[in-house]
């Protein structure tokens, strides 16, 4: 049964599951326990094919076991505002499972920046009884971050063996895609408690996986969502084999001359398409079928995950603003990998390149496709 307390406000932070335990060593039954979680078979990152004489550091190649995986039982925990932060029953911030991202400085924030510490609300606690498993993450309204930092923490759930009653998640305003792979996981929404602002909950136990981007994605992310998700693909949907994808509904990083961009790639058999107007089940079909993937980086390129061993990835990056991610998936998946980079179109109004529009050397387009072997 749910009551209501005066929250009492938060009170220094540990920077690690593993500091909170240590420095609770002597009544580790009271505070809770943690269990290494082992993701497997190590990542090996080769180097992407490209026209380009200098590629951008994230992209280098090496080799890298993964690491740092865990499911924590955290007793009496609670969990506070928005993005849903971690904290213990006396009120300190968990800060391995509470990273936060502030939009104004485009930046993850130190602990100390926390806004638990910053925007302290004085909510009322609420508690109720049993075992409480946390997914929040703060990009989880994220395509990309729903599927790589959120739905493979449930997988470490379920491997737990432990028994929970109740799951507290972000909200998602974006998008019906939370809706539709919750369902085809048969997750009753009815277990579900959203975070917002005001929320501040205890609960007799919290169940929290370590998060993913603390553990470099490894390889593990990408198989669990191929287990998970595959079987729902569409498989009566005929989807093209070569497709580019556009970001003109985007509100950032569109091509200024996509015109250009889709008449060049119509010479190679390539259609463009929007993936807002897919369901999550059309879209790992799409992926999964597919042969050839062109697309400026963007969060539909976590469909990735979903393609068969060969398929040939064309990546276009802002040349200010090159992130790994989707050459790390397509490492996972043995895919055959392209980058280009393309010249950032500066705004006043604009002060990330990852937000600017980019405009794409159609010439230097088609000496990558030319590249991949491509007619």
């Amino acid at each position: 049964m749910l009551f209501s307390a005066q929250g009492v406000p938060p009170q220094g932070y540990y920077q690690s599951i593993w500091d909170f335990t240590s420095h609770n060593e002597n009544s580790t039954k009271e505070a809770g326990n943690v269990v290494p979680f082992d993701f497997g078979r190590a990542a090996e990152f080769r180097a992407p094919k490209s026209i380009e004489t200098s590629i951008a550091p994230a992209l280098t190649p090496y080799c890298l076991k993964p690491f740092g995986g865990y499911v924590a039982t955290i007793s009496r925990g609670k969990v506070w505002g928005e993005s849903g932060a971690v904290l213990t029953p006396e009120g300190k911030l968990i800060f391995d499972l509470s990273q936060e991202y502030d939009a104004k400085q485009y930046r993850m924030l130190e602990a100390d920046e926390h806004p638990v510490f910053h925007r302290w609300n004085d909510p009322q606690l609420q508690h109720f009884a049993g075992t409480a498993a946390v997914l929040t993450f703060c990009g989880a309204h994220n395509y990309f971050h729903w599927m790589y930092d959120v739905l493979p923490r449930l997988a470490m759930l379920q491997s737990s063996g432990i028994t929970y009653s109740t799951i507290i998640m972000n909200p998602n305003p974006y998008g019906p895609f939370v809706e539709q792979t919750w369902a085809m996981l048969g997750i009753s929404e009815s277990l579900v408690i959203r975070t917002n602002s005001e929320v501040y909950v205890q609960a007799d136990r919290l169940l929290v996986p370590s998060l993913m981007m603390n553990s470099h994605y490894p390889p593990w992310t990408t198989d669990t969502l191929r287990r998970f998700l595959l079987p729902h693909r569409e498989t009566t949907l005929v989807t093209p084999e070569r497709f580019y994808i556009s970001r003109k509904k985007a509100s950032s990083r569109r091509l200024v001359n996509e015109d250009d961009v889709i008449r060049c790639l119509e010479n190679f058999n390539i259609v463009p398409i929007c993936l807002e107007d897919w369901t999550v089940a059309q879209q790992i079909q799409l992926f999964a079928s597919a042969k050839v993937i062109v697309g400026p980086h963007g969060a539909g390129l976590a469909n990735l995950a979903f393609c068969q061993p060969g398929t040939q990835v064309i990546e276009i990056f802002h040349a200010q603003h090159v992130v790994p991610t989707y050459w790390m998936i397509s490492n996972h998946n043995n895919l055959e990998y392209y980058m280009v980079y393309g010249q950032g179109v500066p705004d006043p109004a604009i002060r990330f390149p990852g937000l600017e529009d980019i405009y794409v050397n159609v010439d230097r387009l088609k000496q990558t496709m030319h590249l991949a072997g491509l007619e």
